[in-house]
């Protein structure tokens, strides 16, 4: 038999007991709910009795004093005993009615004998006022003797002994109730007994199938399983148990056979491969070192390059100079093409600057003269540098830090330039200091960078959005002359937005 078969057998006679179980529990409240009611209308009508029994002696009391003392109250507080007997009749009445609503008809009886009871009360009442109404006083000692008479006769007797009769039904309804109650919660008791031997029952034998249908025959498998993972294909595969787990033997016996014939073949595919993976290896390695040597020849040929340009530069530049300076007769048309040629031979000068102090940071080359210095002051000899207004903020004591003074200064004065050129007119820069680093801040307030801009701002000859389309000059190397100069330092430098609403570049020094 299949396990799912077996205990879907199992589930149903469960949830058969369990719903035996709640239909039980859900009875039992239902009965125990119907008994409280029915128990507390029996009580209710109970002190509903005694009620009307003592206000009838009190209604008869005050007839007796009437007819001794005289009507003081010209009736009032018979007619008020009256009413409250009148509504007592009705509440007894109400609750007898819903007595008859629970159990039927059986309570016609109580109902029969409150008519008798309400009867008499009337005809006694009646007979007694009929004495109490008469004023000659000659036949007063005549009215006391039937009254005496009608009180012994008419309430102590019949009266009392119908309203005895009433209360004492109730006292048995109450005890009924009761009996039943026991009785019905001892048969319960029993059927619950039964159905928890029942599902004991079930339980252990459930207990026992799963413990071989399904237990050991998981532990046999797992048995098998590593035996097939330690390539032993020698034994047959037997799990026992449910039909799915002799299904799943002939899969796995199956397995093991094919396993065992590809294994004849695995340990040359094995071979082949570690060959294989060899040589892709050497061939990757031999890539990777002429990627490696292309990069230190391509930093070598630039920094070379950026070298070699600076002679031929300066010659020209200090050539511009001694002509402009020396030869007074030249023609404006001469004066302005050797200026021109002037600013173009410094601004190639600074861009071959720039490219060779990249260079020799990806070379591992660009040295530092470092020293203890007071940041302020590289701050402000940078700004006094700049041909624009610039608010410098920065703590009351003095900042020191190891530094290289012309480098830094060089970093500060190009993020200032490039803050004039892609900024706005408000440039600050911050010197702060944490238990760590010094922190330079310099932010402006013009359009910024996006996202995708600041990820590339560091590349060389990179230019944002807020240059390229404005026709505004530039190399496109500050940022990296100023990254390449902050590593050097064993620092970061990161572009951020500023509070002023452009862009703010960190540059962390370690103290």
């Amino acid at each position: 038999m299949r396990s799912t078969t077996l205990f879907g057998i199992y589930a149903v006679v469960v949830i058969g007991l369990i719903g035996g179980l709640a239909g039980l529990t859900l009875y039992n409240l239902e009965k125990s709910r119907w008994w409280d009611a029915r128990t507390q209308l029996a009580q209710e009508s109970y002190a509903l009795h005694l009620k009307l029994e003592v206000k009838l002696y009190r209604l008869f009391k005050q007839h007796v004093s009437t007819l001794l003392i005289g009507d003081s109250d010209r009736g009032e507080a018979e007619a008020f005993l009256r009413d409250r007997i009148d509504q007592n009749l009705l509440d007894i009445r109400s609750v007898i009615e819903r007595e008859i609503e629970m159990v039927g008809e059986e309570e016609l009886e109580e109902l029969q004998l409150l008519d008798e009871i309400e009867a008499d009360i009337r005809s006694v009442d009646t007979a007694i006022a009929a004495l109490t109404s008469a004023d000659d006083p000659l036949e007063s000692f005549l009215r006391t003797e039937r009254l005496a008479a009608l009180l012994d006769g008419g309430i102590d007797v019949e009266l009392d002994r119908k309203i005895g009769a009433a209360l004492e039904e109730e006292l048995e309804e109450t005890q009924e109730v009761l009996a039943d109650a026991v009785a019905f919660r001892a048969r319960d008791q029993k059927i619950v007994y039964a159905l928890l031997a029942l599902a004991t029952g079930t339980l252990i034998v459930a207990l026992l199938s799963f413990n071989g249908q399904i237990r050991h025959p998981i532990i046999r498998l797992q048995k098998e399983i590593e035996r097939l993972r330690r390539a032993d294909y020698s034994k047959p595969v037997a799990l026992g148990g449910s039909l799915e787990f002799h299904e799943l033997g002939a899969v796995l016996q199956d397995m093991g056979e094919g396993l065992a014939v590809r294994e004849a073949t695995r340990a040359e595919q094995k071979k082949q491969l570690e060959d294989t993976v060899a040589t892709r290896t050497a061939e990757l390695q031999q890539l990777i070192d002429k990627l490696e040597t292309g990069e230190k020849n391509r930093m070598r040929l630039m920094a070379d390059i950026s070298h070699e340009l600076r002679t031929p530069l300066a010659i020209i530049l200090g050539e511009a100079d001694v002509t402009l300076r020396t030869q007074r007769e030249l023609s404006e048309d001469v004066s302005d093409a050797l200026a021109r040629i002037r600013e173009s031979a410094r601004h190639t000068n600074q861009i071959v600057d720039d490219m060779l102090t990249v260079a020799r940071r990806e070379a591992g080359q660009l040295r530092l003269d470092r020293k203890e210095l007071d940041l302020l002051k590289v701050v402000n000899d940078a700004v006094s540098m700049f041909p624009q207004k610039v608010l410098v903020q920065s703590p009351d004591e003095k900042i020191f830090g190891n530094v290289d003074e012309v480098r830094l200064r060089q970093s500060v004065l190009a993020l200032l330039h490039n803050a004039r050129r892609y900024g706005g007119p408000r440039i600050h820069v911050s010197l702060l200091q944490n238990d760590s680093d010094n922190i330079i801040i310099v932010e402006d307030d013009g359009p910024g960078l996006n996202p995708e801009e600041k990820e590339s701002a560091f590349e060389r000859f990179f230019r944002g959005s807020n240059a390229s389309g404005q026709g505004i000059e530039g190399s496109g190397l500050g940022l990296p002359v100023v990254k390449s100069i902050v590593l050097a330092h064993g620092g970061t430098v990161e572009l951020e937005d500023s509070a002023l609403g452009g862009l703010q570049v960190v540059m962390t020094l370690p103290i």
